[in-house]
């Protein structure tokens, strides 16, 4: 016979110390698992706060909470088998938190508190009781706010589908149009569907209480499942509606119908309507396949006290709390400062490039920079200094004026070409503020991707591989050289940018780095544009380390 563990049927006052037992030692798994997640859920928190997309996220606890509540009587009926098995998802859960801390991946520092939820739960109460709190378990992903780079590659499609709907909407409503990219040109106004305007908040809430209600709705596991995936359509639909709506009081009423408690009113409307479809689907759902059930008899529970029959033991608490603590201990002891400063401000980069380009400034807007969270940036015209002069020439001698660049590579200057220069710098990208890609910003201002590739070129006697885009609006036609220039890294992909963040925050504590993007329009041919924008390229590239921080 094994020893008694710490809840057994016996005295009273046997049954009181067990309870207590077992109650210290939640306790003390809930203080640890607090002190190792507090920065992480105060942050969180404060996202849900001050973040539309996820302020449902304070009630996802809630609700998690409640269906494990419903099902209370069926936990204590339940005979506890510690699993092994819970050591190794616990050491998951922990891995995750790690390495999300080490790598400064917030999503994977957040996510990994419900996988060593899970792995308390299968550890200390076993398979059965996990798989009976499964649902509140994994219901509390929808209070984790995505990564930007997921958040961004699932808004902006929904930005593009709601413009194009709301257009062809409003063209067979007789109403005027012209769409750019995500932007809705109106007779009387301009409607621009931003980020917010997406359906991605709507689309995360209304999968949320789709879960909920289809538990509580169906009773055929197919069922549920099919009610949870129907609001993905639904959401986006009635998004699609809402903004085409806009259009339609923004044509009648001007752009004061389209802002304010309008907006908002609209919003919430929609939503209840997106809401009573997702009703009226959960009801057709209960009609399909009906069937007499036989009633499952309840679980028997002890009539004299309510009590576990079963015995918790000791040992999944100690080994918990030891794994808690030594991963504390490995937080603790990781370096936390990471103050990676340009070398100097870009308040001081020069106007005047290679004796060849005169610059001025332009600036963002604070909307823009509110959203784009910089630690430094710079937004600059580059115009060369001899433009006009060569142009004279050209005309009096008909001869094409040559100009040598620093690197003593020719190209044509004899056109008044402009460059533009705009340069944003993260100092850390732990807390989630990261670079905006150009792939997701240039088709939400309208511009199409007439063709994209990475190619090699010479810069400062060494090769670096960057992105060459040409992009057209309309009659507009640019040439956009950009990169992601990280910790002395000169990175053309974004994907590769995040597995070398990940690494270098690993191995070097340090997630600085900047997004570099130049801008040429496309005046006579494509191929000359491009020449001129790696000719400003070239010039610029010694100035541009001169700030940027060293490897």
């Amino acid at each position: 016979m094994g020893k008694p563990g710490i809840l057994v049927e016996q005295g009273k006052e046997g049954v009181r110390f067990g309870i207590a037992m077992f109650v210290g030692l939640i306790a003390v798994l809930v203080l640890l698992l607090g002190t190792l997640y507090r920065t992480i859920l105060y942050n969180m928190s404060a996202q849900w706060y001050g973040d539309p997309n996820y302020s449902h996220g304070f009630l996802v606890p809630l609700v998690a909470v409640y269906f494990a509540w419903k099902r209370r009587e069926q936990l204590l009926a339940l005979q506890a088998h510690p699993s092994r098995a819970g050591i190794g998802l616990l050491g998951i859960g922990l891995l995750m938190f790690i390495v999300g801390s080490v790598g400064a991946d917030l999503y994977l520092q957040r996510s990994s508190l419900i996988v060593v939820i899970a792995g308390l739960v299968l550890l200390i109460l076993g398979r059965d009781a996990l798989r009976m709190l499964a649902l509140p378990i994994a219901f509390l992903f929808f209070m984790v706010p995505l990564p930007t780079i997921v958040m961004n590659a699932i808004a902006f499609p929904l930005q593009m589908f709601a413009a194009k709907t709301a257009a062809f909407f409003l063209f067979n409503f007789g109403i005027p149009v012209l769409r750019e990219g995500n932007v809705i040109v109106l007779a009387r106004t301009t409607l621009e569907v931003a980020e917010a305007c997406s359906g991605i908040r709507s689309l995360q809430a209304l999968l949320a209480i789709g879960t909920v209600y289809a538990y509580f709705t169906q009773s055929d596991l197919w069922k549920r499942w099919t009610l949870v995936l129907l609001t993905v359509p639904i959401a986006i639909a009635a998004n699609a509606f809402r903004v085409g709506g806009t259009g339609v009081l923004a044509d009648y009423w001007g752009a004061e119908a389209a802002v304010g408690f309008y907006h908002t009113f609209e919003g919430w409307l929609v939503f209840v309507m997106a809401f009573i479809l997702l009703f009226a689907s959960g009801a057709v759902l209960s009609k399909v396949g009906v069937r007499q059930r036989r009633s499952s008899p309840s679980p028997v529970i002890g009539h004299s006290s309510p009590v576990v029959r079963h015995a918790v033991q000791r040992w999944p608490f100690f080994i918990a709390i030891v794994l808690l603590i030594g991963t504390w201990g490995v937080e603790q002891g990781r370096p936390s400062s990471e103050v990676v400063l340009l070398k100097k401000p870009f308040a001081a980069f020069p106007l005047r490039l290679a004796d060849q380009w005169e610059g001025r400034e332009l600036g963002l807007d604070q909307a823009v920079l509110d959203v784009l969270n910089l630690s430094d940036y710079m937004m600059r015209v580059y115009t060369p200094i001899n433009a006009t002069k060569g142009e004279g020439q050209e005309q009096e001698t008909g001869e094409e004026s040559r100009h040598t660049s620093s690197d003593s590579s020719p190209r044509s200057l004899h056109v008044q070409i402009p460059a533009w220069l705009y340069v944003g710098y993260y100092q850390s990208q732990r807390t989630g503020a990261t670079y905006h890609s150009p792939q997701n910003c240039l088709p939400g201002a309208g511009w199409q991707f007439v063709e994209s590739t990475q190619v090699p070129v010479t810069v400062g006697g060494s090769v670096v591989t960057i992105n060459q885009v040409v992009i057209q609006k309309g009659l507009d036609k640019q040439v956009i050289l950009y990169w992601y220039h990280d910790r002395g890294r000169v990175i053309a992909s974004e994907y590769w940018a995040k597995a070398y963040l990940l690494w270098d925050a690993a191995t070097r504590n340090r997630t600085d780095g900047a997004l570099v993007r130049i801008s040429v329009p496309v005046v006579t041919t494509t191929d000359d544009a491009v020449e001129h924008a790696r000719g400003f390229l070239r010039d610029l590239w010694p100035s541009l380390l001169e700030f940027m921080p060293l490897a």
